[in-house]
């Protein structure tokens, strides 16, 4: 998360941010005298917290990035940089979004919880994860690896819809 001053300027400016070109990616919400912005793709997310002044009511704005302190600076400058990336080139910059470990499996636990919610068989889970033709070959083959597979984010996603989600929030 950034926090910024918005300072009014003219379009012309070339420190001017507008929100307009940002307006797909961007939610904003208002609450506690602030403005929160969003930005997101679905999968890359920066969060821009506006202390003082508006993205939003007066159009172009420059802004004053507040950053303080060196425990926690290193990640508000990370994101001063994603946002910089995301301005400069109107994408998320991948290099600046390292891959989530993990995070493969969790959608996988994620798929299998609906499945299970859906009375999909274990089989079927399988299938929809990992193809048909791997499960024709492998399902009762020499290995039990699929079968366990599907059983761990069975026993995986049971646990995240008992509360074990809350852990994840932990981070």
């Amino acid at each position: 998360m950034l926090q910024v001053r918005a300072v009014p300027v003219e379009g012309s400016d070339p420190e001017a941010i507008d929100l307009a070109r940002l307006t797909r990616w961007a939610t904003i919400v208002r609450g506690g005298g602030r403005e929160h912005v969003a930005l997101s793709d679905g999968w890359h997310r920066i969060r821009i917290d506006v202390v003082e002044g508006t993205l939003v009511e007066e159009g172009p704005a420059r802004l004053d990035y507040l950053l303080s302190g060196l425990t926690t600076v290193d990640a508000h400058v990370l994101t001063l940089r994603r946002m910089l990336g995301l301005w400069r080139t109107g994408r998320f910059v991948r290099m600046l979004f390292p891959k989530e470990p993990g995070l493969p499996r969790r959608l996988e636990t994620l798929r299998v919880g609906d499945a299970i919610t859906a009375g999909a068989s274990h089989r079927e889970m399988a299938a929809a994860l990992y193809g048909d033709a791997l499960v024709r070959a492998e399902w009762k083959g020499r290995s039990d690896f699929l079968m366990s597979r599907v059983r761990r984010r069975a026993a995986e996603a049971r646990a995240m819809a008992a509360g074990g989600w809350r852990a994840l929030l932990g981070r």
